[in-house]
């Protein structure tokens, strides 16, 4: 099994610490971004809005989570030797495909999963994505940006 990322949250309050330790590492993100596509003062304030540095914020967030990658024997004896039930499991791609990757999250009981055959970085973004869109998204709608 390999393992990439940063963080994998376990509970809600850990999951939002970490949304919110992104936030400030986005403006600045978006911030150099802007500057290095020249945007002027009023460009800049009319076109990066606080909708842009979520969205910054998000991807950050997303594309820092823990994925681990195996194939798919790996995968479900990992799945059976955790306390994950194999229904909550939220699996993309087909069954049929020989390498999986994934991302567990214990306070909300459930694993995100993706099947791929040989590009793994493309996997972990479409998992990482697809984790923050259908679970983590839902955690964080009253934090501050």
């Amino acid at each position: 099994m390999e393992t990439r990322g940063v963080f994998a949250p376990t509970t809600r309050e850990e999951a939002i610490d970490r949304y919110e330790a992104v936030g400030p590492a986005a403006q600045v993100i978006v911030r150099e971004t802007a500057k290095a596509m020249e945007f002027d003062a009023d460009e800049y304030d009319e076109r990066v809005t606080p909708a842009v540095v979520e969205t910054a914020r998000d991807a950050a967030f997303a594309e820092l989570l823990v994925v681990h990658f195996a194939d798919r024997d790996e995968f479900d004896a990992w799945l059976a030797d955790s306390e994950f039930d194999p229904e909550e499991v939220m699996e993309l791609g087909s069954e049929h495909v020989d390498r999986v990757a994934w991302h567990p999250i214990p306070f909300a009981e459930t694993v995100v999963a993706t099947t791929f055959q040989d590009r793994p970085d493309a996997a972990a973004s479409t998992l990482r994505r697809n984790a923050f869109g259908r679970v983590y998204r839902d955690v964080f709608p009253d934090v501050d940006g």
